[in-house]
C-alpha cells in the first residue's frame, strides 16, 4: 500500500474561510475518487512551524493507482479549480506502507 502526502504552501492572501473551503472541497471531491482508499486533511496548529499550511494525504494500493487517481477527472478539475485558486507551492512524497516490500514494486 502506497500513502501519498502533499504539502500545500497557500498564496499569501488566503484568509482563514477560504483555508477552511480548501480543507472541505479536498474531502468532498477527493473522496470521489475510487482509487482512494483512505484520505486525510489537515491544518497547521502552530504558525510558527513548517511554511506549509495545509495537507492532505491518501492511501492507495500502489503507485500505478495513484496514476489512475491523479488522471481521474475529479482530480484534474480538484487542481484547477481548487489548488489553482488556493496554492502556492506544494511538497508531495509516497511512501511504502508495508513492512518488507521492495518499493521497486509499490
Amino acid at each position: 500500500m502506497v500513502h501519498h502526502i502533499r504539502f500545500l504552501k497557500l498564496k499569501a492572501n488566503t484568509k482563514p474561510d477560504q483555508i477552511e473551503n480548501l480543507m472541505v472541497e479536498t474531502r468532498i471531491r477527493l473522496l470521489k475518487i475510487p482509487a482512494i482508499m483512505n484520505l486525510h486533511v489537515g491544518k497547521k496548529i502552530d504558525p510558527k512551524e513548517h511554511a506549509h499550511e495545509v495537507f492532505f494525504s491518501m492511501d492507495l494500493e500502489s503507485l500505478a493507482k495513484l496514476r489512475i487517481a491523479e488522471d481521474d477527472a475529479v482530480y484534474i478539475k480538484y487542481r484547477q479549480q481548487i489548488l489553482g485558486q488556493y496554492v502556492e507551492h506544494e511538497t508531495a512524497l509516497n511512501f511504502e506502507m508495508e513492512p518488507g516490500k521492495d518499493v521497486a514494486y509499490s
